[in-house]
């Protein structure tokens, strides 16, 4: 192919500045050489030069990009059987019209001649999965059926597969970067976690010291308390001792008083039955006494 190429760039030089189907071609535009070249080859019939004028048109290499006429072409190099014109067309038809009862069978189609080994399924195929076109985007297949078409000779399977290769390691990449986030997000969230556990524990232990402390404080009060109406039980207890011993001393007093009192009424006061020791009418003056008459 590279060979083809320098061969259509010496020929486009050798010829003379002209224009193609009222397109202006330079002889310093080697893809407007080669686009020459193929349209020659197309317009005799030639499949795959047919095929290569679709591809020119559909990405404006050396000509005008016109999609209508990229498909033309394409459409006409399918009818004479060329495969790769016709996966082109089946690729260009489900990425603009999704899949229908028709394209489904074609791509069934295209996925059999892709395992039986045909390169140009093969690429077509890595295509679809590349783009999710038909199929659910799967870089990794992609990159299989690729690098198969690689294998099997198709320069275009390996353009794609460096780019498969490279979307890859930018999701990787990313990848990375959103794993390395989460797990340093992990972390803080841990370390948070951690501190405020650490916080509540350490609020736990304050509020059981303070309580504790508060007990020592209500029990040492209590004590004080207790010690004091101790204190005052038998500051009471000896008040009413002392008051029991002063009303002791004081009946002991009243009681002395009263046999002091009564001894002295004893030697005061005579008997009552007793006699008097004279007899009054025995005396001188019992004549003058009525009584003793």
């Amino acid at each position: 192919m590279n060979s083809l190429k320098k061969l259509l760039f010496i020929i486009s030089l050798l010829l003379p500045a002209t224009s193609y189907a009222g397109i202006p071609l330079l002889l310093t535009d080697v893809s407007a050489g080669v686009f020459r070249f193929q349209m020659s080859l197309a317009d005799q019939g030639n499949p795959e030069a047919q095929y290569q004028v679709g591809e020119m048109y559909e990405k404006g290499k050396g000509v005008p990009k016109d999609l209508q006429k990229a498909q033309s072409w394409f459409e006409k190099a399918a009818a004479q059987g060329h495969k790769k014109a016709a996966y082109k067309i089946l690729y260009n038809e489900i990425q603009t019209n999704g899949l229908n009862d028709y394209s489904k069978t074609q791509l069934g189609v295209l996925r059999q001649e892709s395992a039986s080994g045909n390169a140009d399924a093969q690429y077509y195929l890595g295509k679809m999965y590349a783009a999710g076109v038909g199929v659910p985007k799967s870089l990794n297949n992609a990159l299989t059926w690729l690098n198969k078409a690689t294998f099997n000779g198709i320069p275009e399977a390996e353009h794609e597969a460096i780019a498969v290769e490279e979307e890859l390691a930018r999701i990787r990449a990313n990848e990375a970067k959103k794993r390395a986030m989460a797990l340093e997000a992990s972390k803080q969230k841990k370390a948070e976690e951690q501190k405020l556990k650490a916080q509540k524990l350490k609020e736990a232990e304050d509020k059981r010291k303070a309580e504790e402390a508060r007990l020592v404080r209500q029990k040492e009060l209590e004590l004080k308390r207790t010690a004091e109406e101790r204190r005052r039980l038998e500051a009471e207890r000896a008040a009413l001792a002392r008051e029991k011993a002063q009303l002791e001393q004081q009946r002991s007093k009243r009681a002395a008083a009263a046999s002091t009192a009564a001894s002295t009424e004893e030697v005061d006061e005579p008997p009552k039955n007793e006699k008097f020791e004279t007899d009054p009418c025995k005396g001188p003056q019992a004549r003058f006494l009525s009584t003793c008459r």
